[in-house]
C-alpha cells in the first residue's frame, strides 16, 4: 500500500473568507474539486466552534481531506490523505492538492508538505502547489 499525505496551510483566500467563519458553504466548493480531481466523497461534515472557527471533513472513497479555520487569525489548514488500493492515485491527490491550493489560500501564502507511505517506509519532502 502506498499513500500520499499532503498538510498545508496558509492565508485564508478571498473565497473562504466570504463563505464565514463556519465555511460550511465550502462544504459543496471542495467537493467538487474532490471529484473533478477524480477522487470520490463518501460523507462530509462541518463542525463549527464557540467564538468562530470550524473544522470541515471529507471522508473519501481513498481516504479523507479536513480543514481547519482560525478566522480569528485569517488561516486555514488543510490535511489531504489518498491512498493507493488497486491504482495509483498520486496524480489525483496532486492534482487536487493544486486546486484546494488556488480555492482556500491567498496567493504566495500557502506551505506544504508531503508525507509519501509505501509499506513500512515513509519520506516526507516540501510539497509545490
Amino acid at each position: 500500500m502506498i499513500a500520499h499525505h499532503f498538510v498545508g496551510g496558509g492565508t485564508r483566500s478571498d473565497d473562504l473568507r466570504a463563505a464565514g467563519d463556519a465555511a460550511t458553504g465550502m462544504l459543496a466548493a471542495v467537493a467538487a474539486q474532490v471529484r473533478a480531481a477524480g477522487l470520490n466523497v463518501v460523507a462530509e461534515q462541518s463542525v463549527p466552534f464557540p467564538g468562530g472557527g470550524a473544522t470541515l471533513v471529507w471522508v473519501l472513497a481513498e481516504s479523507h481531506l479536513v480543514m481547519h479555520l482560525w478566522p480569528e487569525q485569517d488561516r486555514a489548514t488543510l490535511d489531504l490523505h489518498v491512498c493507493d488500493y488497486r491504482a495509483s492515485n498520486a496524480g489525483k491527490a496532486e492534482r487536487l492538492r493544486d486546486a484546494l491550493d488556488t480555492l482556500c489560500f491567498a496567493p504566495g501564502s500557502s506551505d506544504w508538505r508531503e508525507l509519501a507511505i509505501a509499506g513500512g517506509s515513509s519520506a516526507s519532502r516540501t510539497a509545490g502547489a
